[in-house]
């Protein structure tokens, strides 16, 4: 009868229903990823954490898109999508340069629950990337401490003993002594248009700031950006630095041939895609700290990447959840550190040696992870504005002209403070 029949559609409709919402109980939950450079790396990086983790690996899948070639075209994807309300990912890899920009504009979701397990093993360095103006809303995925790569074979052959090498004057003096025998080598390689990090790594660690209080630029009566610029010219009217530009063909096969012998530099240029793939086996590159330079030899290079989840996030408690996995948790982050070579920001992955006894036989031995280490104590980031990613190019284009002598370090920064003060304002606004 139609009653019946009615009666079996029913009970067939519930049954759908029911098998549906089990369905949907067991599908996991998708999240994307945005990174800069290449997907490929962080694809593989996922599929190893969460080889550790078969809860997570239950739970989630994660695809990855790619904000472009650098830092800064992540950072430009973030405003277009937070502007067109749009959800570009769940949660994205940025430098903690970007950080206080997106964090001031109410643009990043608050992840302390999500970090709070991991809160007593987490390492000094990897709390200060956590926070900004006492939100905690990033996790630091590389924590890019200062390190300097030199070529010992040819240090011992010139009689330069690294330890030695405590300050400008010794690391002048030291290139000096090489270049006696060759001539043509140099200590570290500015070029005519300077990477944005070789300032920064010692504005970083010497008190430098480009604003006060209120965001005020004055840069120009900055004592810390000053003796960057002094000791930076110093070591160019000197003759030890290559007129050569970082990320460029012949910046590789100087690294090779024993025209660039040492490179202050961050622990990324130890990553197996760069250093030791442009330099060949046959050079012994080694790893020590930083002399001190500018007044320092405490920083970073935009003290770390760090993953962050971003207001538009459709899943922002599982992202939170996997991103604070990923890069705080003992397993997670010795996955990290096969990944990118830079330290893990757990404690127990830290002092577990097991995780480091491979380096041994590596491309620098186990100065590495030694350097890094040590350079962990000597940790500190640059007093970055919510405006850091516009001041930056504004201010590297005076400082290039200030140490390559085409301006006077005074006008350089008054030119500098000038443009600031007409391009932008205010730091904070």
């Amino acid at each position: 009868s139609m009653k019946k029949m009615l009666a079996m559609l029913l009970a067939l409709a519930m049954l759908l229903t029911l098998t549906g919402s089990c369905a949907v109980a067991e599908e996991k939950i998708h999240l994307t990823g945005m990174c800069w450079g290449s997907t490929a790396q962080y694809e593989q990086l996922v599929a190893d954490v969460l080889a550790t983790n078969p809860e997570l690996a239950e739970k989630y899948e994660v695809s990855w898109v790619l904000g472009g070639e650098g830092d800064g075209d992540s950072a430009e994807k973030m405003r277009l999508a937070l502007s067109a309300n749009e959800n570009l990912c769940d949660f994205v890899v940025l430098n903690y340069t970007q950080i206080p920009e997106f964090a001031r504009a109410d643009a990043l979701v608050d992840i302390s629950g999500a970090i709070a397990p991991y809160k007593e093993t987490m390492t000094e360095s990897a709390r200060a990337l956590t926070q900004y103006e006492g939100k905690t809303i990033a996790v630091p995925f590389e924590v890019k401490t200062k390190v300097w790569f030199y070529r010992s074979d040819i240090f011992e052959e010139c009689g330069v003993n690294v330890e030695d090498v405590v300050d400008t004057d010794s690391f002048i003096a030291a290139g000096k002594k090489i270049q006696e025998k060759y001539p043509n080598s140099y200590m570290w390689n500015f070029g005519s248009n300077v990477s944005g990090y070789t300032f920064y790594l010692t504005l970083s660690g010497n008190g430098a700031s480009f604003f006060d209080a209120d965001g005020n630029y004055n840069i120009a009566s900055d004592e810390g950006t000053r003796k960057m610029l002094e000791d930076y010219k110093k070591m160019v009217d000197a003759g030890i630095i290559a007129n050569i530009a970082d990320w460029t063909p012949d910046w590789e096969s100087a690294l090779a041939d024993g025209t660039i012998v040492s490179q202050p530099c961050a622990g990324w240029l130890g990553q197996d895609i760069f250093l030791p793939t442009y330099s060949g086996p046959e050079n012994e590159w080694k790893v020590t700290t930083w002399p001190v330079i500018g007044g320092t030899d405490a920083g970073s290079d935009a003290g770390g990447s760090v993953m962050a989840v971003p207001t538009f996030s459709a899943h922002p408690q599982e992202a939170a959840e996997l991103i604070s996995y990923i890069c705080l948790s003992e397993e997670g982050s010795k996955c990290v550190f096969h990944m990118t070579g830079s330290l893990p920001q757990n404690t127990k992955a830290l002092e577990d040696d097991s995780l480091f006894a491979d380096q041994a036989d590596g491309y620098f031995g186990t100065t590495f992870v030694d350097a890094q280490k040590a350079a962990l104590d000597k940790f500190a980031i640059f007093n970055y504005s919510p405006n850091a990613s516009a001041e930056q190019t504004i201010v590297c284009e005076y400082f290039s002209q200030a140490v390559n002598g085409h301006m006077s370090i005074d006008d350089a920064l008054n030119a500098a403070q000038e443009d600031l003060q007409i391009t932008i304002g205010n730091a904070f606004e």
